[in-house]
């Protein structure tokens, strides 16, 4: 154990380290860069802003950038719970700004949000699910919309069909992409898979490290959880079930410590964040069945799944889909993606979310 914390804190200097080497003029508060044209002008209807609001008691931040302040809005939730994701889409889907608004918010306890005086108590569904609410009515009345889109990714999906399940009159519709709905039955899918990746591929190692890796019962604690989690994942990222092709979850780290956005004490903070989330919110995640709590929804729903997507697997994402009855609904499989498929094929992606709005717009 005191070499495991060793490690730890040498990978942590390492990363504190780069962080450092990679600041540049956004290393007091963190900048967001202009939206820009072919010939590096600033777009006149653009923005690109970083705002702190207090929401649900404390101070909350969002990144929000687009080329036109009169296009559709989508409030983004990031995954983890813990993981902010707005460095990564900055840096790989840059292009779903020419369409919409993004408004990618660091929830509570997480990246810039983060602050080791949040309440622990205030860590909870309940709380998130209000401050989704809160951000959402200070979107609509920043921009003098009647709605907007709600987005959420992995962690961020199972909040964000919830918010809209319980809050419909603020949203035209939900993006759910790598949807989380019966995230137990998901660990077990997960779990049959990495074992039967590393027989096919024989993984001597990987079979005698899984052989050996316990699964909890639905009502272990949270600490029981995460570590099944942390050791099971490995495998589940190293046989492309994250992230498909040559690309890697560690890969992504370079953006966040990339990010003009963050701030150095942020990239310091990032982690923390990320831990202090998952151990007060992921055992609910694990531990809520979706269809369970959701049968029917007031907006329509468009669930977007990776084919080799084994942290939320599309066959649970599917027979969730299957029995929810929506105004409107479409499940998307994409063929080159796992996890991350917003990110994978984000032409693709980019396209389907603008056609969906096109056709509630009718623009």
């Amino acid at each position: 154990m005191k070499i495991k914390k060793l490690i730890h804190a040498i990978i942590f200097g390492l990363l504190t380290i780069l962080a450092y080497s990679c600041e540049t003029r956004s290393m007091i508060k963190g900048e967001t860069s202009p939206v820009i044209d072919a010939n590096g002008n600033k777009l006149p209807n653009s923005i690109s802003e970083i705002i702190k609001e207090k929401i649900g008691g404390i101070d909350q931040y969002f990144i929000i950038r687009g080329a036109d302040t009169s296009k559709p809005v989508i409030l983004f939730l990031h995954g983890g719970p813990g993981s902010p994701e707005t460095p990564i889409m900055r840096a790989m889907n840059p292009t779903i700004e020419k369409d919409f608004v993004m408004v990618y918010w660091e929830q509570r306890g997480a990246g810039k949000s983060y602050s080791n005086r949040i309440p622990p108590e205030t860590m909870n569904l309940e709380q998130f699910i209000s401050d989704a609410q809160e951000v959402s009515d200070y979107l609509i009345k920043r921009f003098g919309k009647e709605k907007i889109f709600i987005m959420g990714h992995s962690w961020g999906s199972f909040l964000g069909i919830l918010t809209a399940y319980q809050h419909p009159e603020l949203y035209h519709a939900y993006f759910g992409v790598g949807q989380s709905c019966k995230q137990y039955e998901g660990e077990k899918v997960s779990f049959d898979w990495v074992k039967e990746q590393a027989s096919l591929l024989n993984d001597k190692k990987g079979m005698k490290r899984l052989s050996k890796i316990t699964f909890p019962s639905k009502n272990a604690d949270s600490d029981e959880f995460i570590k099944f989690v942390m050791q099971e994942r490995k495998y589940v990222n190293k046989y492309g079930g994250a992230i498909h092709g040559e690309s890697s979850i560690l890969s992504l780290l370079k953006f966040i410590l990339n990010a003009d956005e963050y701030s150095f004490s942020d990239k310091r903070n990032y982690m923390r964040g990320s831990k202090f989330s998952i151990s007060h919110l992921f055992s609910t995640q694990i531990q809520t069945d979706l269809s369970q709590e959701i049968d029917s929804m007031q907006v329509p729903v468009y669930i977007f799944q990776g084919k080799y997507d084994y942290q939320c697997p599309t066959l649970t994402a599917k027979k969730f889909y299957d029995q929810l009855k929506a105004p409107d609904k479409d499940f998307f499989i994409f063929e080159n993606s796992a996890h991350n498929l917003n990110i994978e094929e984000p032409e693709k992606f980019n396209a389907i979310v603008l056609e969906k709005a096109q056709e509630l717009f009718k623009y």
